[in-house]
């Protein structure tokens, strides 16, 4: 019941990240206004407004005009809710699950918004950073780890900036470097950058085989970044010592 109750509050928050993300981009405030079709602008009724259900309910179209909603809708709610069913483990206190619900709500949010547009914003990432950064410092009691983290994320990425005068990455990256280091710590933000750049060539190369991109395509970065560093956050531990065996140290 517990895990059924976390996964409908999840997909609750999921549709509302959808919402934040969307308005975040068209430049719109997330705090007030009805939800409206953005096809016929028509404002959706509250039968309409319930996670996954409304989305099957509607088989996926607008009640009005019968346009085609975007699957994004519902893979971001079924994916909040699995995200929240998962961190059952971390809501033992106050703030470990408001860090839990932090780190949900900015990394599903810059994912979307890299997702569609290849930018890393200011005004989601730098929030986070303080956010997620002082409440991991009251969870964990490491201020020293999680700057040095930081201090390592950014210069990772502030070097490659410097050295292809921002051709291979942005100045979004860079801070999503300090928002990792933060999240992770030293050294396990090591881990989550080897994560990301292991998991996006595999990616890369089936995108590549199914020949849905090709090796000079871009590939919005953020959307490896945060996978993997969410994955060395939980199972950072293990992972590593997973590895230690397997190379016999």
């Amino acid at each position: 019941m517990v895990y059924i109750f976390l996964f409908i509050l999840g997909a609750s928050w999921g549709s509302f990240l959808n919402v934040v993300a969307g308005r975040i981009q068209a430049k719109r405030s997330f705090l007030g206004g009805r939800s409206a079709c953005t096809h016929c602008g028509k404002q959706i009724c509250w039968y309409d407004l319930f996670p996954v259900l409304s989305w099957l309910v509607l088989l996926g179209k607008c009640r009005f005009c019968n346009h085609r909603l975007s699957t994004r809708y519902i893979l971001v709610e079924l994916a909040s809710g699995a995200l929240f069913a998962l961190g059952v483990g971390m809501f033992v206190s106050v703030a470990s699950a408001a860090l839990y619900l932090s780190v949900v709500s900015f990394f599903v949010v810059l994912f979307l918004y890299d997702f569609q547009t290849y930018i890393i914003p200011d005004r989601i990432v730098i929030p986070g950073i303080i956010v997620i950064g002082g409440l991991n410092a009251m969870v964990v009691g490491a201020p020293i780890s999680l700057l040095l983290g930081a201090l390592c994320g950014g210069a990772w990425f502030l070097v490659q900036f410097l050295v292809s005068s921002g051709r291979w990455v942005g100045g979004g990256d860079i801070r999503l470097g300090v928002l990792m280091g933060v999240l992770l710590g030293y050294p396990m933000i090591f881990l989550g950058l080897g994560l990301a750049y292991v998991g996006g060539s595999v990616v890369a190369l089936l995108l590549i085989a199914a020949k849905q991109t090709t090796i000079k395509s871009k590939i919005p970065f953020a959307t490896l970044l945060l996978p993997a560093t969410f994955v060395a956050w939980l199972w950072g531990e293990f992972i590593w010592e997973w590895y230690r065996t397997i190379i016999g140290l």
